[in-house]
This record gives structure tokens, sequence and C-alpha cells, in this order.
């Protein structure tokens, strides 16, 4: 019976860890978001948050106009 030498071992395990885990570490890589995606969505967050607040700032303002008008009309 042969034995596997030492460095045909290590060889074998080099090339079967450079094949499974090396890969499947590049492609979780892949799907991470990065810092600059995070922080481009936090942005885009915040512009759609202040557009919601004037919105229902002229909505208030709307409102009030309404309100005035109809106790005009009354």
């Amino acid at each position: 019976m042969t034995g596997i030498k030492e460095e045909k071992l290590g060889e074998y395990f080099a090339e079967a860890f450079r094949d499974v885990v090396l890969s499947a570490l590049e492609d979780m890589e892949e799907r991470l978001a990065s810092k600059k995606d995070i922080f481009r969505l936090e942005e885009k967050l915040e512009k759609v948050t202040e557009r919601q607040d004037r919105q229902g700032k002229s909505q208030e303002d709307l409102q009030k106009k309404v309100g005035v008008l109809e106790s005009a009309v009354a």
C-alpha cells in the first residue's frame, strides 16, 4: 500500500481549498452590500422622507384653506 506524500496531500488540500472555500467567499463578497451601497440607500431614504414631509405640509396648508373657505361660505 502506497502512502500519499505530505507534499502531494498539501497540493490536494490547497486545490480543494481554492476550488471550494475561496469560490464560496468570492460569491459571498459579491452578494454583500458595500458601505457605498448602504450610504446611497440611506441618502435615498432621507430624500423620500423629506419629500413626504413636504407633501404632508402641503396637505395641511390645503386643509386649512378649505376650512377657511367653508367657514366663509357658511
